[in-house]
């Protein structure tokens, strides 16, 4: 026998099912409010059910795309890791290369110090008359013309400084008696020694004039001997 207790809660589950329903189905306020009322609900139960509805329904938009983006994922992830291997591959193959090409370089190094160390070895048995230059390598030529060659412009340079200080001498001493004249008492005889002075400063122009041309001539000379090391 079906009592009127269990009747109600029949009526109010069933109310609360369609409240349910009508909130899955976005039903107006209104009818969710009475739906409520009809299932004894209080405002903040139906507030938080309605709040759960709708972040069931958020949730359940996402989860309807888990298989196309697993998909996705799987997808990218095989490329990422085809990548990878692509590029763990060129790395090895171009560190080989590198790893050959240093050798190669070592190499050929080793081979041009074995050679200039002989030809060094040839120019001491010229140098020691014990060859003719007639029978020595090109190479070896060579090396006896960049020496002569390195001698002549160490000689340049040697004869460029000796005129740069013969300059500054002669420069200097003109600088000395223009100081001297600039500074002479008067006195008696200052006629006769400003004349001397004059006489003493045309003489140091003149050779100051002629040091600079042979301090130009030391650089333009030991110019040309550089160019050709």
């Amino acid at each position: 026998m079906t009592t009127l207790a269990q009747i109600a809660r029949n009526k109010k589950e069933e109310a609360r099912a369609a409240f349910i329903d009508a909130a899955w189905a976005d039903e107006p306020f209104d009818r969710l409010a009475e739906l409520a009322r009809d299932a004894g609900m209080e405002p903040g139960e139906a507030d938080k059910i309605i709040a759960r509805i709708a972040e069931a329904r958020a949730d359940m938009k996402s989860a309807s795309e888990v298989v196309r983006l697993r998909r996705a994922a799987t997808k990218t992830k095989a490329h990422a890791d085809a990548t990878r291997s692509q590029a763990e591959a060129a790395i090895e193959k171009l560190e080989a290369e590198v790893e050959a090409a240093a050798q190669s370089a070592d190499a050929a190094q080793r081979e041009l110090n074995t050679a200039e160390s002989a030809g060094q070895r040839v120019l001491a048995v010229y140098d020691e008359g014990l060859l003719l230059a007639s029978r020595l390598p090109k190479s070896v030529l060579a090396l006896i013309e960049r020496r002569e060659q390195e001698a002549k412009a160490n000689q340049a340079h040697a004869a460029m400084i000796a005129a740069t200080n013969e300059r500054n001498r002669a420069r200097d001493d003109v600088e000395r008696i223009e100081r001297k004249h600039r500074k002479l008492p008067l006195s008696r005889d200052s006629k006769e020694q400003e004349a001397l002075l004059k006489e003493e400063l045309e003489r140091a122009k003149t050779k100051l004039t002629a040091a600079e041309a042979r301090l130009s001539d030391a650089e333009r000379a030991h110019a040309t001997a550089r160019k050709g090391l």
